[in-house]
């Protein structure tokens, strides 16, 4: 009995897929001279995702995802520009002032985290304010009594000083509870409408017979995927080992899988690798003579008695 590896992708409706609470990050860091990369970089996320980036090597903001550039007006890159620019000097002054807090000779690394949250099903909202020195936590907003916690001794002279400025408390809460919450909102509905879905590219790899065969996805959005394997139809554990969900440099993401398998197992019985992704609303069966080699050595009498089919099948879950 000739072999069979079927590689299946499953395409979900699930509701759980998308949470109901979407969150605006943004990320600050200084870095000591020191350390060779540069001093201070920002960047903003909507959900898990990166939507522009800046640096002091480039001074200038990008955008990390294609569809943000729509998202926005025409002048916003130049006007967040010289923001971070701006921001850029303050937060190295800041670091200069943490490292005098704490008594060091030398500056350890300032971090600055602000973020809201909005749950598009009960509208409730939420925001946060958190510094970090050295790795550990320096300031934080409390945004509900409109005041700063110092988590540590050092950090207690500034909170002094900051709670003293009412106004500028009551324009961070502003900050945290519209102006960030109306930029989430725009994102989502603006992300929402492009219902961006990209199917994944999956391949079958393996070095050598002998090798572990490898179920390759990759270049798929969003990133919530799962592959398992099925002996006769059967799932099995024991010999799978999962690797975790990794960025691509474009947005997308990949997964590997893998399956160590015998040549005479692979011989006798029929894998079936199963990658469920929910891009694709219809039925398309392709085949292939072989398993796609990722090695020059691979024995080509070795592969001929090897056949994959590529299936990918439409199938809606109700939760």
């Amino acid at each position: 009995m000739v072999g069979q590896i079927q590689v299946i992708w499953l395409c979900l409706s699930v509701s759980t897929v998308y949470s109901a609470t979407h969150y605006l990050k943004y990320f600050y860091t200084a870095l000591p001279q020191s350390t060779g990369l540069p001093e201070f970089s920002a960047v903003a996320y909507l959900d898990e995702q990166p939507i522009y980036f800046y640096d002091s090597s480039t001074k200038q903001v990008v955008a990390r995802q294609e569809w943000v550039k729509g998202a926005v007006d025409a002048d916003f890159w130049r006007r967040n520009t010289k923001l971070l620019m701006d921001t850029e000097k303050v937060f190295k002054t800041n670091m200069d002032t943490a490292r005098e807090r704490f008594n060091q000779t030398s500056a350890l690394a300032l971090q600055k985290m602000y973020s809201c949250e909005w749950n598009n099903e009960t509208n409730a909202t939420d925001g946060h304010e958190l510094y970090g020195y050295g790795g550990e936590d320096y300031l934080k907003f409390d945004l509900e009594r409109e005041r700063w916690i110092a988590p540590v001794l050092p950090g207690f002279m500034t909170k002094l000083k900051w709670d003293a400025d009412g106004p500028k408390l009551k324009a961070k809460t502003h900050y945290l509870t519209h102006t960030c919450i109306g930029c989430l909102k725009k994102y989502v509905s603006y992300q929402s409408m492009l219902d961006r879905k990209v199917p994944p590219q999956v391949s079958l790899l393996q070095k050598e017979p002998s090798d572990r065969v490898t179920c390759h996805a990759t270049g798929f959005y969003p990133d919530a995927t799962m592959i398992f394997w099925r002996r006769d139809g059967v799932e099995i554990h024991d010999d799978v080992e999962h690797e975790e969900t990794l960025p691509n440099g474009d947005g997308t993401y990949q997964k590997r899988t893998h399956l160590t398998v015998s040549p005479e197992d692979l011989q006798k019985h029929n894998y079936t690798c199963t990658v469920q992704h929910v891009s694709r609303q219809n039925h398309i069966t392709a085949n292939r003579d072989s398993i796609r080699s990722n090695s020059r050595k691979c024995n080509s009498s070795n592969t001929q008695r090897q056949h994959i089919s590529i299936i990918i099948v439409s199938l809606v879950i109700l939760v």
